[in-house]
């Protein structure tokens, strides 16, 4: 048997595996997260925490903990994308070969996942970046992400399975639209090919674009139901906050001018009445008019080019 072989055997892929955790204040989160990962096991396995100007214990308390854990220290907050792509200059700088996955530091990764996940990309040449099926944290059964999808004519962008249950949705491997940064897997050459995540997005939005960026390089995204993370959902901005709501429909704003032709622009404008009137409106069912008005402002502030 080639030593190839033997490496697949036993780890799951013939290739290493970099882990990139983008961290901002998250010391209460880390333990989680990174204990979850030296469970898995997995050969060749590297973690590096980028710290985005953390004025808690996070550095110091992974150098005691975790030395093993690479750091980079960028002295400011230069959010998930700009920390994301400082580890990946960094990998494609060092001619780095082998599979990267970004991963939120507020997640908790079963020991198989990474396996399941680096084996999906191996068995399936047209697939350049892979992810996994997503439950809350507080409740392993509920899915908070079962793949992405995004409408081509209507520009909806939405995940598949919110809250439903995981025991009746189906286990298949499959096709689909984007993969959530919340944890994407994709393999090392895809940063020759499409390059760095767009840190234009100031939060929200850098996902679904890069996944539309691989699937226009010819690339496609699969998703792996048998590969589950937990993540503890909202742990930065809080759930229904009405700061969350402004970024995510700036962002929003933003995926739609970049991606999606001037001819379709017309049929966007209803649908997006529909899609930010329906966000709005069950924010105002649930008594939270701060959010709703907040969605509103904030696709005509990312339209009107005003800064955050």
């Amino acid at each position: 048997m080639s030593e190839a072989k033997d490496l697949k055997s036993a780890s799951g892929s013939p290739h290493p595996l970099a882990v990139v955790v983008v961290n901002w204040n998250g010391r209460q989160d880390l333990p989680d997260c990174f204990r979850s990962l030296g469970d898995d096991r997995f050969l060749q396995l590297r973690v590096i925490m980028v710290d985005n100007g953390s004025e808690d214990d996070s550095v110091a308390w992974t150098r005691e903990h975790y030395p093993e854990v690479e750091i980079i220290e960028t002295g400011e907050n230069l959010r998930w994308a700009g920390g994301n792509n400082v580890a990946l200059k960094m990998l494609k700088e060092e001619k780095y070969t082998g599979h990267i996955l970004l991963l939120n530091n507020d997640t908790v990764v079963p020991e198989g996942s990474l396996r399941r996940l680096a084996d999906a990309l191996e068995d399936s040449p047209e697939a350049w970046a892979v992810t996994p099926r997503i439950c809350y944290a507080h409740n392993p059964a509920l899915i908070w992400y079962d793949g992405g999808l995004v409408g081509k004519f209507s520009g909806w962008v939405r995940h598949a399975g919110l809250r439903k249950m995981a025991g009746k949705l189906d286990y298949n491997r499959r096709f689909i639209d984007y993969g959530t940064g919340c944890a994407l897997m994709i393999r090392s050459e895809v940063l020759d090919r499409v390059g760095l995540l767009d840190d234009g997005y100031y939060f929200y939005g850098e996902d679904a674009d890069y996944s539309l960026r691989i699937t226009s390089a010819g690339g496609r995204i699969m998703h792996v139901p048998r590969a589950v993370i937990l993540h503890k959902v909202s742990a930065t901005l809080g759930s229904d906050s009405p700061r969350k709501a402004w970024l995510r429909s700036r962002s929003h704003m933003r995926l739609l001018g970049k991606h999606w032709p001037r001819a379709f622009w017309p049929v966007l404008f209803f649908t997006q009445l529909g899609f930010l009137g329906g966000h709005s409106s069950w924010h105002l069912w649930n008594g939270r008019l701060e959010t709703a008005i907040a969605i509103w402002q904030g696709a005509v502030d990312e339209m009107c080019g005003r800064g955050y």
